[in-house]
């Protein structure tokens, strides 16, 4: 439920963030020290310290797993949120590659495309750990208290400031050389892209962790491409946009099998929906009965 309590929490836990992934780059981009791949899970971790810090300050303990919607976590819920992660992401990451291919990119070595399996379906796991940090605070604690406003707007509000959020790290790996002037704008905006498929992920299983594990996936549709091949503006842009678009459109066509919206805000699995709406008809049917079977006071 959304109240002004858990917004203030909410409001609260984005700026800690913002300040914290600052904190951590700046020192980097100062002194032009390269940032180690340690710095960049510390760096997600931070967000979900902040949302930790937050949710313990406005609203006590005893929120976090609901905030963060991290149940259902059973064996069973994470090999279904781990599969339904891959199935939809890694064709929305191959389908722009081929349009490399098709407009005159070129594909990576067929080694490069088999060595990606192992590191897909392994590195996922891994990256996952990482990746949870980010996950628990913009598709779990910050899309729950913004959730009023609409599916698309709301995922596109999270996109907005999960990829503002990201701005420190990119700058740093502008200003050192690691990333150009347009890599850094596609990065940025891709994030953008990115958060109505993450966010419909979760509707669907009513849980974070699909999210977690789609974000988790270590390969990008430019790495299935020639080494050099993306080089040119007009080659990037249009790798990009496809990917954009495939992103949209999976988003939509996960949302669509998404329970019922007025289910899918509370994080429970649905036979617990199920289970409670039927208790829940249980207890207005005997709430009537008896009513109906005690007599009006004063009556004749």
């Amino acid at each position: 439920m959304v109240t002004p309590r858990t917004t203030r929490a909410a409001v609260l836990a984005v700026g800690g963030a913002f300040a914290a992934v600052t904190a951590l780059c700046l020192p980097f981009l100062l002194t032009g020290t390269d940032v180690p791949t340690g710095a960049v899970v510390l760096g997600r971790w931070t967000a979900a310290l902040a949302s930790l810090v937050a949710v313990r300050s406005v609203l006590g303990p005893g929120h976090l797993a609901r905030l963060w919607r991290l149940r259902p976590a059973s064996p069973r819920e994470l090999l279904a949120s781990y599969g339904l992660a891959l199935a939809v992401v890694v064709p929305a990451v191959a389908l722009p590659a081929a349009v490399g291919v098709a407009l005159g990119a070129g594909a990576a070595p067929a080694s490069t495309w088999l060595a990606a399996v192992p590191v897909v379906v392994l590195g996922t796991l891994l990256l996952a750990v990482s990746t949870a940090g980010e996950e628990v605070l913009w598709r779990g604690q910050l899309q729950g208290a913004v959730a009023l406003h609409g599916f698309w707007r709301t995922s596109s509000l999270v996109g907005g400031v999960w990829a503002a959020w990201h701005l420190p790290l990119h700058l740093t790996y502008l200003h050192q050389g690691a990333l150009t002037a347009r890599e850094a704008l596609l990065t940025t905006v891709g994030l953008v892209a990115w958060a109505p498929l993450l966010a419909a992920l979760v509707e669907r299983r009513g849980t974070v962790w699909p999210a977690v594990f789609a974000h988790a996936v270590p390969v990008s549709s430019t790495q299935l491409l020639a080494a050099g091949s993306t080089a040119d503006a007009a080659t990037s842009w249009a790798v990009a946009v496809a990917s954009w678009t495939t992103l949209l459109v999976a988003a939509a066509l996960v949302r669509r099998r998404a329970p019922a919206s007025a289910d899918r805000q509370d994080g429970r699995p649905p036979q617990a929906r199920q289970t409670r709406s039927r208790d829940d008809i249980a207890r207005s049917t005997a709430s009537l009965s008896t009513t109906r079977s005690t007599p009006a006071v004063g009556g004749r």
